[in-house]
């Protein structure tokens, strides 16, 4: 990896900076703060464009923004048709700016790493009845443990 590709980082390390207080307040309060996830949209352009500027990549950046605008129009309709949650719809459209860089499907990758987590973890307790289907859940812990666990197996060059 060149040093120009570092800088693609600069959204990640914010991230990982802000899991743990996100997860918490997820898991307290079943929301995810603007004020913690929407820099993470801007510090990744940033770096992202430090990149590209360095390394010439362009069509990452191109591809990274439209893997944004993407996640987010999809979460727009399953915030308004499936009750996620505009925290989580927020933190995956700046997750798959970050992971886009990387490679388009990337993104996707981390969001099914999370469902599935999140299903692996509160489907047998829907079974045993402690969980019902209509109270909400939080969802930020795994959409973090997803983006990160994809950051954990990227290819890099």
């Amino acid at each position: 990896m060149e040093f120009g590709e570092w800088f693609a980082f600069l959204g990640p390390a914010y991230l990982v900076a802000v899991a743990v207080p996100l997860a918490r307040i997820d898991l307290k309060q079943h929301r995810l703060p603007n004020r913690l996830v929407l820099p993470a949209v801007p510090i990744t352009l940033l770096g992202q464009s430090l990149s590209a500027i360095i390394t010439g990549e362009w069509s990452r950046f191109g591809q990274a923004f439209l893997a944004m605008t993407v996640a987010f129009a999809i979460g727009v309709l399953l915030n308004r048709f499936a009750s996620l949650g505009m925290g989580d719809v927020k933190l995956i459209a700046a997750a798959s700016l970050m992971l886009g860089w990387f490679g388009p499907l990337w993104p996707l990758v981390a969001v099914c790493l999370a469902f599935t987590l999140a299903s692996l973890i509160v489907l047998p307790k829907v079974l045993l009845r402690r969980l019902s289907l209509k109270r909400s859940m939080a969802l930020g812990p795994y959409l973090l443990v997803g983006i990160i666990g994809v950051f954990g197996v990227l290819p890099f060059s």
